[in-house]
């Protein structure tokens, strides 16, 4: 199980411009939907929809016991998740965690990262996390990405069973 994480940014501002970025996570290989949603962040940026974005590649399972662990990845997804609970979301699925049996006979405990997972900041604070669930509704990243392509405002958290993106608490204007 690899035990790195790659970023790459693609950035056209000269720093911290303060406005809407989003974090892309993806698994390898990174083509399919994953460049399909590359390539709507790259086109909302170029739109001045979205100030800028980040994609970084995680590995397909994190071990979660032993010696392989990935500390400074698990506590961002424990971060992700700490987010999406205070405001009664859920991001499991798509994370699951789950034992695998190693081939000399023990077993550890691993989790399963999602293909694909955007995490949108405004200033510098997080935002809206996608895919996540209320458990009645799922706010997928292509909703999230034909929200910001439509233009249409954002309503924070438990805004309504109409809002659009009730996970971005992303002021309207």
């Amino acid at each position: 199980m690899p035990n790195e994480t790659e970023q790459t940014t693609d950035h056209d501002s000269g720093g911290d411009t303060g406005g809407l970025e989003v974090s892309l996570w993806v698994r390898r290989p990174v083509c399919g939907p994953r460049t399909t949603v590359i390539d709507r962040l790259s086109a909302l940026r170029t739109a001045g929809a979205l100030d800028d974005f980040s994609v970084t590649a995680w590995p397909e399972e994190i071990a979660l016991t032993g010696d392989d662990t990935q500390d400074d990845l698990l506590e961002t997804i424990a971060g992700f998740e700490d987010w999406a609970a205070d405001r009664g979301l859920s991001l499991r699925p798509p994370f699951e965690t789950r034992t695998t049996s190693l081939l000399v006979g023990d077993s550890e405990d691993v989790l399963r990262t999602p293909m694909l997972l955007a995490a949108a900041y405004e200033d510098g604070d997080l935002v809206g996390i996608y895919p996540c669930t209320d458990g009645t509704k799922t706010w997928t990243i292509p909703a999230f990405l034909d929200a910001l392509e439509a233009d249409e405002k954002r309503t924070p958290t438990g805004a309504g069973t109409d809002a659009v993106l009730p996970a971005t608490e992303r002021p309207t204007s």
